[in-house]
């Protein structure tokens, strides 16, 4: 049972209607601005970082499923396929790691405003506006930080957008129509398309276990898991190739966001690829079958590992290790 409220909008702060749910915990925002989302109420007290990454999930998120942001994934679900579960890892993972990072989040924000030739974004100047307005349409737009930083003066952020715009012109990517209308430039139209491919293309995860019928059902649980997170599972065995095998291996490897190993069997090959990823500076996440972990090498003993007891537990507990340690593709 709901109950209908008045509410700020917990990602930009304007006057929206809200829905309250006391038994789940939980409210149901419906903002015009940032979108309709819930959030539980561990996640309401979350301090201020993570509302711009909220904000960057739902506006370019295209799945149809209602999103619930939420500390971690529930143990029951239940049976509702309209909802879909975003948790404070994926959204830790989504943060910008560099400057470069925050400008791609940026110019891919405007490219859901400057949206074909012609299109500009129009600027509209902090003096005089509403502060809700100007938080939800300029701050989270393009600074991709907190609009609600208590240290911050709303003059420094007018300062702050108009220096973002400036580096935007100076790396080529933004000209200036008029005083206050923006488009981007061919170089920035360029740029905004390889950001666009990017976020649609999934990137990969490399698989190294021992190649043995009896870890069909853990082969079947790595996969889905992988899949189940955005990522496309690659097993060297599954795929096609015309080239000595260790080459292929390590090229796969390279191309591949993280690694999974899974120490059952204890293969040398496998602790071999795991070292070689470790080496390139990809993520690394061990796995062990329970009754194999005591004989698991001494040089990754002091490495987190995911100890499964079967398939389910397995898929489960790999899932959410992986949007821990690189984050759900959205």
């Amino acid at each position: 049972m709901s109950n209908q409220q008045t509410l700020n909008c917990f990602i930009c702060n304007a006057k929206i209607e809200a829905y309250r749910y006391a038994m789940r915990s939980t409210t149901e925002f419906v903002c015009a601005y940032c979108g309709s989302y819930g959030i539980s109420d561990l996640m309401l007290r979350e301090s201020s970082w993570i509302r711009p990454i909220m904000f960057y999930y739902l506006l370019h998120s295209t799945n149809e499923t209602f999103p619930y942001f939420l500390q971690e994934e529930p143990a029951d679900k239940g049976e509702n396929e309209r909802v879909r579960f975003v948790t404070k890892d994926t959204l830790i993972n989504m943060q910008p790691k560099n400057i470069n990072e925050r400008i791609d989040m940026i110019m891919l924000n405007l490219g859901t405003k400057i949206k074909s030739w012609g299109d500009t974004y129009d600027f509209i100047n902090f003096s005089g506006q509403d502060v809700p307005e100007f938080v939800a349409q300029v701050w989270l737009l393009l600074l991709c930080t907190s609009p609600f930083a208590e240290d911050k003066e709303y003059l420094s952020v007018q300062s702050e957008i108009n220096e973002t715009f400036n580096i935007l012109i100076e790396l080529g990517y933004l000209k200036k129509i008029d005083n206050d209308s923006y488009t981007f430039t061919a170089d920035g139209w360029k740029r905004l398309g390889e950001l666009q491919s990017e976020r649609h293309e999934r990137p990969q995860a490399f698989v190294a276990m021992w190649f043995s019928s009896e870890m069909d059902i853990a082969r079947d649980s790595i996969k889905r898991a992988i899949n189940d997170s955005g990522y496309i599972p690659i097993i060297i065995d599954e795929k096609e190739h015309n080239r000595q095998i260790v080459p292929e291996i390590f090229y796969e490897i390279q191309r591949s966001r993280f690694l999974i190993a899974d120490l059952t069997g204890h293969r040398n090959g496998v602790y071999y690829e795991a070292g070689y990823a470790q080496g390139l500076g990809k993520e690394v996440i061990l796995t062990c079958c329970e009754s194999a972990f005591k004989e698991r090498h001494f040089d990754v003993a002091q490495i987190s590992t995911i100890v499964w007891t079967d398939a389910d537990d397995l898929y489960m507990r790999l899932l959410r290790r992986i949007e821990a340690t690189v984050g759900k593709r959205i």
